[in-house]
């Protein structure tokens, strides 16, 4: 990487986009709250604002510490402000993730329809990907119609693990609150729903790409980066440094390789796409965690109980 180009590139780059993505920025994530309160309609009927403080602290604690923890911190707080099973929130943060996968694979397949002779390396890795989700929402659509025997099944096996009674009560708490979490999918309208809020999501977030791209005159079609945004997706759940320092790098300078952009103009553009949210998401959830009344040790406490459940339950 030659540094001294990729400082040229931040001094010749248009700023006044920054407005532009923070706009963006904040209706992603205003989706995502409202995305949250519609899968958590069968436990409690909740306003998105409501969740989004939990959320927030969730990204925040992602971007400082490492194996995405945030998503147990968003879990526990939560479950604790609204009075809510954890097994219950925990079901829609799995939906959540289901969800995502299903939207950005759509969006990268309109990206690859567009775009000619991909490395085999990408397409074959989505083609994996879209595989694996694939058995994801089999799985889920074989829970959704069969989820009382399924739930029998599952409390009948607990009682016979060799834990004593106190832990086969949690145990059981949590399937059957996991179970009433995941009943959000045998509505129909609300599953249409929360599909179309998906895609717009992740399409705003390629909006942000766009931006980051302009931002360093980077002219690339569009469906560049609907593919960028699958390699940055895929690339973040991959254990990585807190904050996906590193991940979201390489992503951009391999993926805009393809397209002919030079690594020290596609890294200054990663940087900015990176570290405008980076700062943004980490700085409003340590205001909403102060709002909270908990502090962050106590979020690690609740989130390594709620991992001995879920190691319990595996």
């Amino acid at each position: 990487m030659n540094w001294t180009e990729v400082g040229q590139q931040f001094s010749k780059a248009r700023y006044e986009s920054v407005p532009v993505y923070i706009l963006f920025l904040s209706l992603f994530f205003a989706l995502k709250s409202i995305r949250w309160a519609w899968l958590l309609k069968p436990v409690k009927s909740l306003a998105p604002s409501n969740v989004v403080g939990p959320l927030m602290v969730g990204f925040m604690g992602n971007n400082i510490l490492p194996a995405h923890l945030g998503e147990i911190f968003r879990v526990f707080l939560l479950s604790r402000q609204e009075k809510i099973a954890a097994g219950a929130v925990l079901s829609s943060v799995a939906i959540e993730r289901v969800l995502d996968v299903i939207a950005v694979l759509l969006l990268v397949g309109i990206g690859m329809l567009a775009v000619q002779n991909l490395p085999t390396s990408i397409s074959t890795g989505f083609f994996y990907i879209g595989l694996v989700a694939l058995a994801m929402v089999v799985v889920l659509a074989l829970a959704v119609i069969f989820i009382q025997p399924a739930v029998s099944l599952a409390c009948w096996m607990i009682h016979r693990l060799p834990v004593n009674s106190t832990w086969k009560g949690h145990l059981e708490q949590l399937i059957r609150a996991a179970a009433e979490g995941a009943s959000v999918l045998r509505d129909g309208k609300l599953l249409a729903m929360l599909l179309t809020n998906s895609v717009l999501q992740w399409s705003i977030n390629c909006a942000m790409i766009a931006v980051s791209l302009w931002s360093f005159g980077i002219q690339v079609p569009f469906s560049a980066t609907l593919i960028l945004l699958g390699v940055l997706v895929f690339a973040v759940t991959i254990p990585s440094s807190p904050g996906f320092f590193g991940a979201i790098q390489v992503a951009f300078v391999e993926t805009l390789k393809i397209f002919g952009v030079p690594a020290s103009t596609a890294f200054a553009a990663s940087i900015y796409y990176h570290l405008i949210q980076y700062v943004l998401v980490t700085a409003v959830g340590f205001w909403f965690l102060g709002r909270s009344g908990f502090s962050l040790s106590r979020l690690q406490d609740g989130a390594e109980h709620i991992e001995e459940q879920e190691l319990e339950l595996s």
